[in-house]
């Protein structure tokens, strides 16, 4: 269990407890509990809102994370191109000699 998923459970566990005392007139312990839940109600909507502008931007940057890594192998191809024919020229340069 993470560390948000404890908060929730025991934010929950303390509104059950003093949900059930029975209390006909609203206290400091039901004032208390009606402000954990609204915590946690805009706790659980602010995750959610996160992890779907999170998914939105993975989503969107699939595709152009593809292309940069494409790129990324053909710069890198190009590069060990490069790289064997210096060291050709290298070798003809030294047998010219």
């Amino acid at each position: 269990m993470n560390g948000m998923t404890r908060i929730l459970v025991a934010a929950m566990a303390a509104l059950l407890i003093f949900s059930l005392s029975g209390c006909e007139k609203e206290g400091p312990a039901e004032k208390a509990g009606e402000s954990i839940d609204q915590t946690v109600e805009k706790a659980e909507e602010n995750l959610e809102e996160a992890k779907e502008e999170l998914a939105d931007k993975l989503e969107q940057q699939g595709p152009a994370e593809k292309a940069g890594e494409k790129i990324d192998e053909a710069v890198e191809k190009a590069r060990e191109k490069v790289r064997k024919a210096k060291e050709n020229l290298e070798e003809a340069m030294k047998k010219s000699e």
